[in-house]
């Protein structure tokens, strides 16, 4: 089915589109300027290595890391767990249904 009114085509896309005219100027007033770095940290402009990041991070990253995977580990367990008592359960009510029934049709009826 194909539309026999134009409601349905795209628009042309708009032919002006504004452009910032204005500059601000890069100054900043001296309340506004940053304070300095504390000691030991890089100054602003200066590159840092990825040796130099690792060698800061380096004393606790490694127990960080592992009490984040155990804790994930441990949240996952959890859950299967839950799973696991939920279908051994479910195996479990059914197995008793079943002998039930077969002992309510008698041992002869089968």
């Amino acid at each position: 089915m194909t539309p026999d009114n134009d409601d349905f085509l795209p628009s042309a896309p708009h032919r002006y589109v504004p452009t910032l005219t204005e500059r601000v100027p890069d100054a900043q007033p001296s309340a506004a300027r940053p304070a300095p770095a504390p000691a030991g940290t890089p100054a602003a402009g200066a590159t840092v290595t990825a040796e130099q990041v690792l060698a800061l991070l380096a004393p606790d990253l490694d127990q960080r890391i592992s009490e984040a995977i155990a804790q994930a580990l441990h949240d996952q367990m959890l859950g299967l767990s839950a799973r696991v008592r939920r279908s051994v359960a479910a195996v479990v009510q059914d197995a008793v249904d079943t002998a039930l029934r077969q002992a309510q049709n008698g041992p002869m009826s089968g």
